[in-house]
């Protein structure tokens, strides 16, 4: 008996037949690969909103200055300055109390006095006082006696910012006569006229 002898090319078929057999087992038996998605989110900006306090009346100096007279009407500019130690907002308009001279004529105030207040003058705008910083508002009121109305000195105003508790009192001296004192708007220096 003798050995059988594969011719090399049948072995060769043999061989690709198992390669062949081999690949497509291993197609059907594994199973692909999922697609990998990735997905990136891009977190959005938040948005701060810095809001600025209000100023409060104790942090606040009035100081009134006389702005001229014409046609009978005469104003003072009170300047309003930020004493405190950080930014603060004013706006709208001052409350306003009137108070006569003192009894004894020296120096102080007496009783209040009753006058009628307009709020005037521009629409009201929030003004940021930094610091040592300054806002205005006019005080017009007329000197000369309308249709025989009598006039009122005063010599003090209490000045209330809103939504505050306390005042302050400013020496102011003049004479309000039978007309309306026309109060106007917190503003920045300068930018008010009567």
């Amino acid at each position: 008996m003798g050995i059988a002898r594969t011719s090399p090319l049948r072995f060769g078929q043999a061989l690709l037949g198992l390669l062949v057999a081999s690949f497509v087992f291993s197609a059907c038996g594994s199973p692909k690969p999922a697609a990998t998605t990735t997905t990136t989110s891009t977190p959005k900006p938040t948005t701060t909103i810095k809001t600025t306090a209000t100023c409060t009346t104790a942090l606040m100096s009035f100081i009134p200055v006389f702005g001229g007279s014409a046609a009978g009407g005469s104003y003072y500019r009170f300047n309003a300055t930020n004493t405190g130690p950080s930014a603060c907002a004013l706006d709208g308009y001052p409350t306003l109390t009137f108070f006569a001279p003192n009894a004894a004529g020296g120096a102080g105030s007496g009783v209040s006095v009753a006058l009628t207040v307009s709020n005037s003058g521009p629409t009201p705008a929030k003004v940021i006082l930094k610091p040592a910083q300054s806002a205005q508002f006019l005080l017009v009121f007329t000197e000369v006696p309308v249709n025989g109305a009598g006039c009122t000195s005063v010599a003090s105003v209490d000045v209330k910012l809103a939504n505050q508790a306390g005042s302050t009192q400013v020496p102011v001296s003049f004479s309000s006569c039978g007309g309306v004192i026309k109060i106007f708007a917190f503003a920045p220096p300068g930018s008010e006229n009567p």
